[in-house]
């Protein structure tokens, strides 16, 4: 079984875009610095970065979307299962995860330091912070944890979509994004319309119960990402190669 090879592949194979990423976020630290002395004359220069772990969200979603089709079929080339390719995405999944979640920390703490140097000029808090408004020292851990978790959900969810057009025909690619959109569009329309008020409380008290803490937070991402992780496998164990 080749694991490790297709696990090296499949992390390696999301290096750049991630040092992009992180590179980008890196130089709007550095272009708000360089440009401070020129903007804060008239006291209004003032930069923000609270819960960017929500923008690495987004990044975490693209970057599934982007990591199935290369990687299964030159995996296939070099004669790796479909079965180890699959562990081996969930290994490569979870290190990807963790190193942006500690990413994300890193990049809230030096905001953070730049706030206490300029308090006038930067403004940082984590996603985790925000969301459960715990800001002691602990809360550095809690809040890598709470990114790891939910950085896992997302790109469970990513994989799985990118597995699941992967195995559509042209016209089945056409129906779900066309259909899709217009679904929830109607759905929308009738919750908007008739259930708004009861559908609202009924909500409420589901992100309550599943996200009102961390560890319960923590318990639901789990059992999304192996939901999801499931199907992506009974998906990914017949695909066939085009």
């Amino acid at each position: 079984m080749k694991l490790y090879p297709s696990f090296r592949y499949q992390l390696w194979d999301q290096r750049t875009a991630i040092l992009i990423y992180y590179a980008i976020l890196a130089s709007l630290l550095l272009v708000s610095l360089i440009a401070m002395p020129f903007l804060s004359t008239g006291g209004s220069f003032f930069a923000s970065a609270n819960g960017v772990t929500a923008v690495t969200v987004v990044f975490a979603f693209i970057l599934s979307l982007c990591a199935f089709k290369d990687s299964f079929l030159m995996n296939l080339q070099q004669g790796i299962s479909r079965r180890s390719q699959f562990l081996a995405r969930l290994g490569a999944m979870g290190v990807v995860c963790a190193v942006m979640a500690v990413a994300d920390e890193v990049y809230t703490l030096l905001l953070a330091g730049l706030h206490m140097a300029f308090p006038d000029s930067f403004l940082s808090h984590s996603l985790y912070g925000m969301i459960y408004g715990d800001n002691s020292g602990f809360a550095i851990l809690l809040s890598i944890i709470f990114s790891f978790f939910l950085l896992l959900a997302v790109c469970s969810l990513g994989y799985l979509v990118t597995v699941f057009m992967y195995r559509l025909n042209k016209l089945g690619k056409i129906i779900f994004w066309v259909g899709t959109p217009f679904v929830c569009i109607l759905f929308l329309s009738h919750i908007v319309t008739h259930m708004y008020g009861k559908l609202a409380v009924f909500l409420g008290n589901i992100v309550q119960l599943c996200f009102g803490t961390l560890p319960r937070m923590a318990m639901t991402c789990t059992l999304v990402t192996a939901l999801f992780s499931a199907l992506t496998w009974l998906l990914m164990r017949r695909a066939a190669v085009k």
